[in-house]
């Protein structure tokens, strides 16, 4: 028999060994930490942001501090129109959450946001909570959270938006609205050179807001939608003004007919306007409304003193000037009566008249007008803006013998003179 060598032999010996430690050690592995974050003091959304006094408030874990706060992601950064960045909410108010790194928090995410670390302070007049670590800073209680936006105005978020307003940083809804003229064949943004652009979206009254979307968002490369309807996002601020932000391209809805456009519009059975959608001084577009001018160079404007809205009429720098605002086309009913208010300012002349028309397609020149007599029309015996109501006037005598059509309305302005009367209406109704 052949021996073995004295390597062989070491091997054969240490073999029993090397298997029993192979079979005798079982590996255990650590078990990962339970995260938990202090609770400490809860604050809403409000008194957090009533907090900043004019310096950047840093959040401490010392003893008694604030440091949690409770909220809903309202816009996350899936579609990349947002850059570590997200907007939360809570039934106060809401806020942006700046984040140290990209991702973690996505829309529907109910969360607690644990504070030490962070730093409360506004970027061009947004308030944030800054140097987020989603890690240390938040935990989620829940996902598929619904917050209803919030429905609002052109005038509102020019005044809420900002800085302490209570629509800042909120999900909104904004109704008749569209993208202005000059936008309508672009873009949301440049893809192709990744560049952040600014829209313009814009009501029929003239009140806009800035749409601003990403080069890096998903839809940065698609056409503005040409039509009117319902805009919903995230309502930010930057600077002096709103800042707009897409949050679901398919919450932009904007495919009804535009401001003022004749044929796109349903006849009505009847009219109640009070202009309270307007703007001081600036051009009326009042949805399927006409506001003209076949003299001079302007048209009725709005006009806002306190909590008065109405149009207003009155000629520009010394010019003769003629316009016309004209109502939606209305059915009529053999029955229906015209009632409005009037108002002048440093009387000269007679410079207003209601006017039918049953021809009227969208140019006043070539329409057939009839005045509408027996109105009572404020003029020299009144004072300066006193509100002169002008009876109820039954329109059938203005209106051919049997006509079953449809017809306008329309307040015609003529300034002759360089002080000619000012002119406001208001409460124009037709029923």
């Amino acid at each position: 028999m052949r021996s073995l060598s004295p390597v062989s032999r070491t091997l054969l010996l240490a073999l029993p060994l090397l298997v029993a430690t192979a079979i005798g050690c079982k590996k255990e592995y650590d078990t990962p930490p339970v995260r938990t974050l202090g609770s400490g003091n809860v604050v809403t959304i409000a008194q957090l942001k009533a907090m900043y006094q004019g310096s950047p408030v840093h959040f401490s874990d010392s003893a008694n501090a604030v440091n949690t706060v409770y909220a809903v992601v309202t816009a996350d950064e899936q579609n990349g129109n947002l850059y570590k960045n997200v907007y939360v909410q809570d039934n106060t108010g809401a806020i942006a959450v700046r984040l140290l790194f990209s991702g973690g928090l996505y829309q529907g995410d109910s969360i607690r946001i644990y504070l030490p670390g962070t730093v409360l302070s506004p970027y061009n007049g947004l308030m944030q909570i800054d140097s987020v670590n989603v890690d240390n800073n938040i935990v989620k209680q829940a996902t598929g959270v619904y917050v209803a936006p919030t429905p609002t105005t052109m005038t509102e978020l020019a005044t809420q938006a900002g800085l302490g307003g209570s629509l800042q940083s909120k999900l909104i809804t904004l109704s008749g609205v569209e993208f202005i003229p000059g936008d309508t064949g672009l873009t949301y943004a440049d893809p192709v050179n990744q560049l952040t652009l600014n829209r313009t979206l814009e009501n029929c009254s003239g009140g806009t807001a800035v749409v601003r979307s990403s080069g890096y968002g998903n839809f940065a490369g698609t056409h503005l939608p040409t039509g009117k309807g319902t805009f919903t996002g995230i309502a930010s601020w930057f600077g002096s003004a709103a800042q707009l932000y897409v949050r679901d391209i398919n919450e932009v809805q904007l495919d009804g007919p535009r401001c003022g456009v004749i044929g796109a519009c349903d006849p009505l059975v009847s009219v109640s306007e009070d202009f309270s959608s307007v703007v001081s001084n600036s051009a009326i577009a009042l949805d399927c409304w006409t506001n003209t001018f076949t003299a001079g160079s302007v048209a009725w404007r709005g006009r806002v003193s306190g909590s008065d809205f109405s149009a207003e009429a009155r000629i520009s720098l010394g010019q003769p000037s003629t316009m016309w605002l004209v109502t939606p086309q209305i059915i009529f009913s053999g029955t229906q009566n015209l009632s409005f208010s009037s108002a002048m300012a440093n009387w000269v002349d007679n410079s207003l008249t209601a006017m039918v028309s049953t021809n009227f397609t969208g140019d006043v020149n070539t329409a057939t007008w009839t005045p509408v007599t027996g109105a009572t029309i404020a003029g020299q015996t009144n004072a300066n803006d006193e509100w002169v109501p002008s009876g109820n006037i039954s329109l059938a005598s203005f209106l051919p013998s049997g006509y079953s059509g449809n017809f306008v309305v329309a307040f015609k302005y003529e300034g002759t003179a360089a002080n000619s009367t000012t002119y406001r209406v208001d409460n124009v109704a037709v029923n």
